[in-house]
């Protein structure tokens, strides 16, 4: 929570009125008067998804009252930046309340952000009263937002928080791991160089926990690695320790998921996990945060994708 001096809200900046979906464009200077929650998210990152069950509940719980909230979607990768894609992950998330895409992260800069999630909560004579930051603790959001529609008269500041199921994150849990140039920390795998480039990679085996460690014809860009070889030969591998792993993917086609250099058991197998003949794989239909992996617990495996060519692989998030 922030300190108790206050600042003024900065207005919502849009380049173009096609950037609101699920809305009219909207100021803060016209919802003069109204409890606003601005959440800024972006579709790819685990984090601001895993919040969004918990804001779709406060928005349907608080729309009738003099409340309004807005997603500020702000891309991290380029993909994101195309309003089609946003459109696309509003749609799949269920999410009806007012959505700005700012590609050009204005609104991000104007509120000094730095991190995903993050919201900022005005009252009704525009000042900034709230900030939080992470994905727990949407309670103390919502006890915010109470505490200001209780001052216009809309609701009982005794009231029943939604229920939040939080948890104890060990220590050794994996870290976000990119893949392109800018934020990758080295591959694992050595290189070999062809007279068509050094692009070819060959994994030795003997992983260590955090590094990305590829098998065949690989570019790495700088946001991204992205797969140049024949279909299912080559592959990348990760060494995790989570009870959830997501992997940022884009591409359109099918590729092969393994689980310790097996198929993925019924029982650890993600949300966007498929089955045929026995074995596991993922279906691509674009750029998306993809979920491989869910174990009961917290859990050290091996997960390897065998991808297809042109397959793009951006980071690894866990849970």
């Amino acid at each position: 929570m922030m300190n108790e001096k206050r600042k003024i809200a900065t207005e919502i900046e849009c380049e173009n009125e096609k950037f609101w979906i699920n809305s009219n464009p909207l100021s803060l200077s016209k919802m003069n008067g109204k409890v606003i929650l601005l959440d800024f998210w972006t579709y790819s990152c685990v984090n601001c998804v895993r919040t969004l069950p918990t804001l779709r509940k406060i928005w349907e719980k608080y729309k009738g009252k003099r409340f309004m909230m807005i997603g500020i979607h702000t891309p991290e990768f380029e993909f994101e930046k195309e309003i089609g894609n946003v459109k696309y992950a509003v749609k799949k998330h269920e999410i009806a309340y007012p959505v700005l895409s700012d590609p050009s992260r204005n609104n991000w800069e104007n509120y000094g952000n730095t991190y995903w999630p993050r919201c900022a909560l005005i009252n009704a004579e525009g000042e900034v009263v709230f900030e939080h930051i992470g994905e727990s603790g949407y309670d103390e959001v919502e006890r915010a937002i109470v505490r200001e529609l209780a001052k216009l008269k809309e609701v009982s500041e005794d009231f029943e928080p939604l229920p939040e199921q939080k948890k104890n994150i060990p220590f050794a849990l994996s870290k976000e791991t990119y893949a392109g140039k800018l934020r990758n920390g080295g591959i694992g795998s050595g290189i070999s160089c062809v007279k068509e480039g050094c692009n070819e990679y060959v994994d030795s085996g003997g992983y260590t926990g955090g590094v990305i460690y590829l098998q065949g014809m690989w570019k790495q860009h700088k946001e991204s690695l992205e797969y140049l070889g024949q279909d299912y030969k080559g592959w990348i591998a990760y060494r995790y320790y989570a009870s959830e792993v997501n992997v940022v993917l884009s591409g359109v086609g099918i590729a092969e998921v393994m689980y310790n250099n097996f198929p993925i058991p019924e029982k650890d197998a993600g949300e966007d996990i498929i089955f045929v003949d026995g074995k596991s794989f993922v279906k691509l239909e674009g750029a998306d945060m993809y979920n491989l992996i869910k174990h009961r617990d917290y859990e050290s495996g091996l997960l390897t994708i065998k991808p297809f060519n042109e397959m793009k692989v951006y980071a690894y998030t866990f849970g």
